[in-house]
């Protein structure tokens, strides 16, 4: 059975490497800015965040409220691209207040 010269194993891990870690993405893409303009504060319910959304990255409690997250990160060789959305409901289950940050392009 036939070796790999010595010099080709830096190169070959290097090229796998490369082609994993250079490019990732985490969360899922959630709606965009059309979407987050439709949310409105003491109207919108969890259920329309639901049907619009789809189901948070992650939930939570924050002074008694229950809070969502929905968030999506990307990255490139040399770039990261973010989108989240945190959302803040009253005893109602109503958005009492949210805030949405992204650098991706819409």
């Amino acid at each position: 059975m036939k070796t790999l010269p010595r010099a080709l194993i830096p190169l070959i891990i290097a090229l796998v490497l490369g082609g994993t870690v250079g490019c990732f993405t985490m969360g899922r893409d959630f709606a965009g800015k059309d979407a987050i303009n439709r949310i409105q504060i003491g109207k919108t319910t969890k259920l329309e965040l639901m049907e619009t959304f789809g189901s948070p990255y992650r939930t939570g409690v924050e002074d008694g409220d229950q809070t969502w997250t929905y968030a999506y990160w990307k990255v490139r060789i040399g770039k990261v691209y973010t989108r989240d959305l945190y959302v803040k409901f009253d005893k109602n289950d109503v958005v009492k207040s949210y805030s949405y940050n992204t650098n991706l392009p819409e």
